[in-house]
């Protein structure tokens, strides 16, 4: 009795955590209202008592402004990307001085609130509704669904079926609104029942039907024996079989047709005949509505009236259209890529059938039929299973895995997910990048879309793209396709504008594919997320250099990349599937940059002297130390309201407000302060920054080896300032780094001493720009530069990472 209580405790919890989990990365991704914020403050006693008795340094502030409040999330894996892990969190009301930890729903309430674009109670009731469905649909996943299902084969089914957290970028990564618990337990894959379809005679007036190299009767003959005597059971006087298609219908799509006004009308009309289940048994797929079996060499999708995710999941008529015209394109364009690239395939959808009622389409009817090259002794891995926290004899799958990979190559877990990872993105960038650069075709190959052949070392062998509808032409490529379009319009549907077409791919490809495998891969703890960002942006740029491409460039190139906005979708009830042209694409960090940033001077480690020099001429020791916020607080606010900091510094704010700026900073990408002293005295402040993560970076053509400072030095007395030592030494330190390329700095107009200041040591002004909050001059400085007016610094000699004796 005790087990029967505590397990399903230990389920809500999980199912809880997963959910929070995807909403607050979801957030975070698509409205970028999240920073780190580090340690408990001194003088925002509100936060502090929210943050007491946190176990972890460092959280996401999240702002939720329509809410005005702060929602602390404690973090409990911190990714280089959006793909964070949290624990229980804190919301801070500092308007009604009130401090809450919120459950589930009223997380959910705050959520919508924040992208909504017009609150509802409605739509909060619907999206709550929605989380629910996924939360309950979680629990019973890890309840019943793998139970007895811990030898791991690694088949295409078995793949396809223990999915139990789903898409780690859906917000309702569960829901299905529309099934019952016991349609729940039938039809969702993860419990793995065997399934009639059902079976409908529809008038071949009402049938459209569009094929490449295979029609409809050769697929009907490959998944189904008719039952004898069709004619005398199910037909009239005068009907024949030949004028009717055969068609196939999900059994739950099936009931939900009848139930319709257009669906009474064919069958009172004769044009639809429903004459139940029968022939072999197919099992769900991750999607539900795409059906496998092993036996047979197609996959029939289906329409499916069930809000699933983020949509409801119907065939609609554009994807019968773009279906087809993928299927033309790869018999008269693609197949020379084929030849080429033999270890990556895109699955075709080579049948499409259409019904229509008095010129309605029927969408319950529309019919899709896939490729399946899969069969039962093959090793197949979805991309999205290696990307969530599935679990596996009390590890999750992702650590299983690598570990029997290890296993088999007889190598420690690090070196197989360092062989694992290089081989995966050997097999997919090439064949990416030679696609849209030779055939302007971009398919959507996010973790649910890829799936993974596995060798008997279970490391990558070939790479399989689904879902036709996503197998896009980018509009620069249409000359090349002038004489194919002549013949078959259809392909038209295809082709979409190139800025459109990149921000799709950076989602599907670069956040959902790549930046999610990092991610996973990471919380394993063998290899480093760094690591594997490196590894990847070398690819890229090996690839750039020998067929650069507008994709390539974008992933190493842009600022930032194109993230779908599922969760505004869905708080302001936009379905994904009808109405995909009106989901927007938000901004997040070329994680690709990362590779040129600097640990050093972003994250220094610990708080010890980190450069030390000495200039004979002024007989001065210059050190640098990074701040210590609870020693150096009160000293950074009395000097910032000193007279000569207020006009120029503008930040003589209350010291609560100086300690959350600096609690923001510290733990972030975007900067770090340090504290140089001269002589053993405090003297001045430098601020050293990333400027493609910093607001200078929206003024130029930042490089992601840009690097930018900020220095104030606090001394009045002129004896006191060392103003050329401080600056020479903190070009000193920065272009010691191997990742800087130049120095930035945006001192303001007003400031004739600052710029007087950079220019002593190299800088240059290139322009005026107009910052919200002041007019400065943007001036940049390279090493040449420096040593042209110091040359003596060239092979200057300073020490770093220097102890408290030394």
């Amino acid at each position: 009795m005790e087990k029967t209580l505590v397990q399903p405790t230990n389920l809500t919890e999980k199912a809880h955590k997963i959910t929070v989990r995807i909403l607050l990365n979801g957030m975070l991704r698509e409205l970028g209202n999240g920073k780190f914020y580090q340690g408990v403050p001194k003088y925002d006693t509100l936060t502090a008592e929210a943050l007491k008795n946190s176990t972890h340094p460092l959280h996401i502030r999240f702002e939720l402004k329509k809410s005005e409040i702060f929602l602390f999330a404690p973090v409990a894996y911190r990714s280089e990307s959006t793909f964070h892990d949290y624990a229980s969190l804190w919301t801070v009301d500092h308007k009604n001085q009130k401090v809450s930890q919120p459950d589930i729903d009223e997380l959910t309430a705050l959520v919508y609130r924040e992208l909504s674009e017009q609150y509802s109670e409605q739509g909060l009731a619907l999206f709550t509704r929605r989380i629910h469905s996924s939360l309950r649909n979680l629990e019973m996943i890890m309840d019943e669904g793998l139970k007895g299902r811990n030898n791991l084969t690694y088949s295409f089914l078995e793949s396809e079926q223990q999915l139990p957290v789903g898409h780690n970028l859906h917000p309702f990564t569960k829901a299905r609104m529309g099934f019952s618990k016991q349609e729940q337990l039938l039809y969702g894959p993860e419990f793995n029942k065997g399934i009639q379809l059902e079976y409908f005679l529809v008038a071949k007036s009402c049938v459209r039907e569009q094929a490449v190299d295979l029609s409809y009767e050769e697929f009907l003959k490959s998944i189904v024996s008719l039952p004898e005597n069709l004619e005398e059971n199910y037909l009239k006087e005068g009907e024949k079989l030949s004028d009717f298609y055969i068609i196939p219908c999900h059994p739950w799509e099936a009931s939900y047709l009848l139930s319709t006004k257009e669906g009474s009308e064919m069958v009172s009309n004769r044009t639809l005949i429903h004459m139940g289940a029968f022939g072999e048994e197919f099992y769900s797929t991750s999607s539900i509505r795409s059906m496998y079996s092993p036996d047979i060499p197609w996959m029939p999708k289906f329409s499916l009236n069930v809000l699933l995710t983020g949509s409801i999941r119907i065939n609609t008529e554009k994807d019968l259209a773009r279906g087809y015209a993928s299927a033309l394109w790869r018999k008269h364009a693609g197949s020379f890529f084929e030849k080429d690239f033999d270890q990556f395939r895109l699955l075709l959808e080579p049948v499409t059938l259409g019904v229509y009622h008095e010129d309605k389409n029927i969408e319950s009817l529309n019919l899709l039929i896939r490729e399946n090259p899969f069969s039962k002794d093959d090793k197949i891995i979805l991309l999205a299973r290696l990307c969530q926290d599935e679990p596996a004899n009390g590890q999750s799958f992702i650590q299983q895995f690598f570990e029997e990979v290890s296993e088999k190559l007889g190598t420690s877990p690090e070196e197989s997910v360092v062989i694992w990872f290089e081989k995966y993105i050997k097999l997919l960038i090439t064949p990416l990048n030679h696609l849209y650069s030779q055939y302007g075709m971009a398919p959507e190959a996010h973790q649910q879309n890829l799936l993974i052949k596995l060798d008997e070392q279970l490391l990558p062998q070939t790479l399989f793209v689904r879902d036709a509808q996503g197998y896009l032409l980018r509009e620069s490529s249409r000359e090349q396709y002038t004489n194919l379009s002549k013949d078959y319009p259809e392909i038209e549907d295809l082709f979409i504008r190139d800025e459109r077409l990149l921000d799709i791919i950076s989602y599907h490809v670069l956040v959902s594919n790549l930046s999610a495998l990092i991610a996973s891969i990471g919380k394993t703890g063998w290899v480093s997320e760094r690591s594997l960002i490196n590894m990847l942006h070398n690819e890229f740029e090996q690839i750039h250099d020998e067929m650069p491409s507008g994709f390539t460039q974008y992933a190493l190139k842009n600022r930032y990349w194109g993230t779908k906005t599922n969760f505004k979708a869905v708080a302001n009830e936009i379905d994904g599937i009808t109405s995909a042209s009106a989901i927007s694409y938000a901004k997040v960090p070329n994680l690709l940059h990362q590779y040129y940033f600097s640990d050093q001077l972003i994250h220094p480690k610990g708080k010890n002297i980190c450069f030390k020099r000495y200039f004979p001429k002024d007989d001065v020791t210059i050190t640098m130390r990074p701040i210590n916020l609870d020693e150096d607080l009160e000293m950074l606010h009395e000097w910032f309201n000193r007279e000569h900091a207020v006009k120029i510094w503008q930040m003589n704010w209350p010291i609560d407000e100086l300690e959350t700026y600096y609690r923001l900073m510290l733990p972030g990408d975007e900067g770090h302060s340090y504290i140089v002293s001269s002589n053993g005295e405090p003297s001045c402040n430098i601020e050293i920054y990333w400027p493609c993560r910093d607001i200078v970076g929206d003024y130029y053509d930042v490089l992601p080896t840009d690097y930018g400072t900020h220095q104030f030095i606090a001394p009045t007395d002129p004896k006191k300032k060392y103003v050329s030592p401080s600056t020479q030494s903190m070009v000193d330190y920065v272009f010691a780094q191997p990742e800087v390329g130049k120095m930035v700095g945006e001192g303001s107009v007003d400031s004739l001493a600052s710029m007087m200041n950079k220019a002593h040591v190299g800088f240059k002004v290139e322009k005026v720009i107009e910052m919200p909050h002041k007019k400065a001059n943007l001036n940049f400085c390279y090493r040449e530069w420096y040593w042209e007016k110091f040359p003596q610094n060239k092979d200057v000699q300073f020490t770093t990472n220097i102890t408290e004796n030394e």
